[in-house]
């Protein structure tokens, strides 16, 4: 970019001359007192990308099309920047900027002298190339001459591999986890919640999320052995059966109030959302608990009760984009080892929940046997599920029927519960060891994935980069 600003004054003082010459002519030229960039967009920029083969690195140039990144004008703090970074690796110092004015203003960029103490000005061109390894300053000149509007301009890119999944130990060997016989965990009130048995009964624990952890007892009650199997979060509170009583935990500030209810008619919690907790009644019917009514529901179903999980459920409620009120709902479980033991593959239903005034009422529908279906889930023991962004991970222990211990392993599905692969993202670290039947997992509110390890009290949290970004403000109004 060789041209500067004088080019600029004598760009305004043709201008001027030229209306000068034509004072005679009916045509008569406004200038605008107001201008501003109302437009900005970048094109096609080199790329520099990081690949392992065989064990050795190496880098390679190609090109990506950044025309489709976004670029937000604010105009009341006048920042443009794209909300959404260019990938790894692209170069930043030599890019082309497409743009407009309003009232046809013309830009210059201040590129500042190497001292950074004078102001360097250069007229902006669409062919020159634009060092943006640093934030720039534009200013856009209104056509009359006597007044500019600056900007600052920055293009972010990522310094990080978004794709990359990065594993911190929190506890080398927890003894509280180590311990237990059984034990299943989740997030509530900025907690970490984890309900453990040691064989004879179920205590619930709470703690902050640090390193290393502190673990308090919620209660010094002790709940049934196996009370820890139905432990869900649900409706914002943790809660589950034991004995008869349905138990449910609000907050307190740092403590905790426990509601309790007699609940004779329902067996098993199986989980929920903020509109709705599902169970098993005492007669295995699946059924809903409606708030307003106080009352279990029996739910529909499409096929035959016999296909319907009763070990290691879980339910992941998928909120719609378009509508608040309406969820997809996935319930993935393993059937009775003792009554179907030639089961290979978990079994998945899915229902759209629609919770508007007077909305259509939908039945559970049931899928994974679907012969076109090539990738089923395995039937993993203590069966692990959890929603992480637009997806599902589940892991588990020695696969049912089989000699694989896949507990390593992680099953990625992308479309709700359809099909399941392992994934080369999602793996387990280097180091990891667990009970090959004791261990539980779930997720927090920053998308860290937490995986509590039994025997050998390790506990594990991992977060796909990405998913730590922070989310910047989509769009600015003129």
């Amino acid at each position: 970019m060789k041209s500067n600003f004088s080019t600029f004054v004598v760009l305004l003082l043709s201008t001027f001359m030229l209306a000068s010459c034509l004072k005679n002519n009916t045509d008569e030229i406004t200038y605008y007192e107001d201008t501003a960039i109302t437009s900005f967009s970048v094109g096609t920029l080199k790329r520099y990308v990081h690949t392992t083969t065989n064990g050795k690195d190496s880098v390679h140039q190609t090109k990506i099309n950044c025309s489709t990144y976004k670029f937000n004008i604010d105009q009341n703090s006048r920042e443009i920047f794209n909300p959404d970074s260019l990938p790894l690796g692209v170069d930043g110092s030599k890019v082309l900027v497409n743009l407009t004015t309003l009232n046809s203003g013309v830009v210059l960029i201040n590129l500042k002298t190497k001292d950074g103490l004078k102001d360097s000005l250069v007229r902006y061109s669409s062919t020159d190339s634009i060092d943006f390894t640093k934030p720039l300053e534009f200013r856009v000149y209104n056509n009359a001459g006597n007044a500019y509007r600056s900007y600052q301009v920055k293009i972010n890119i990522h310094q990080e591999n978004g794709t990359l999944f990065k594993w911190t130990q929190v506890a080398e060997n927890d003894q509280l986890v180590a311990s237990m016989k059984g034990m299943r965990s989740l997030f509530s009130f900025g907690k970490l919640w984890l309900m453990g048995s040691d064989g004879t009964g179920s205590r619930l624990y709470v703690s902050e999320p640090k390193q290393p952890l502190s673990w308090k007892l919620v209660t010094e009650d002790v709940y049934a052995a196996d009370a820890y199997k139905n432990f869900v979060l649900c409706m914002g509170t943790p809660m589950f059966i034991s004995n008869g009583t349905m138990y449910q935990f609000t907050s307190n500030g740092d403590e905790y109030d426990c509601h309790t209810k007699e609940i004779s008619t329902i067996s098993t919690l199986l989980g929920g959302n903020e509109d709705n907790l599902y169970g098993y009644n005492s007669s295995g019917k699946l059924v809903r608990y409606d708030a307003l009514t106080d009352f279990w529901n029996e739910e529909l179903i499409d096929d035959k009760e016999e296909w319907l999980p009763t070990e290691d459920v879980n339910i992941i409620s998928i909120p719609s984009k378009v509508n608040s009120l309406v969820n997809k709902l996935v319930m993935v479980g393993n059937r009775s080892k003792n009554t179907y033991p030639t089961d290979v593959d978990a079994v998945v239903w899915s229902k759209v929940e629609e919770n508007e005034e007077n909305s259509l009422y939908l039945p559970w529908a049931f899928y994974s046997k679907n012969p076109a279906i090539k990738y089923n889930l395995p039937r993993f023991s203590n069966l692990q599920v959890v929603r992480y962004g637009t997806n599902m991970l589940a892991f588990g222990g020695n696969v049912v029927n089989g000699t694989a211990k896949d507990i390593s392993k992680f099953y990625k599905s992308e479309d709700e519960g359809i099909t399941w692969q392992t994934d080369t993202i999602y793996q387990f670290p280097k180091g990891f060891s667990s009970n090959s039947s004791v261990f539980t997992m779930t997720c927090d509110a920053d998308n860290y994935i937490w995986v509590l390890a039994g025997e050998s009290g390790q506990v594990w949290k991992g977060r796909l980069n990405e998913m730590g970004w922070r989310k910047e403000q989509g769009a600015f109004e003129k």
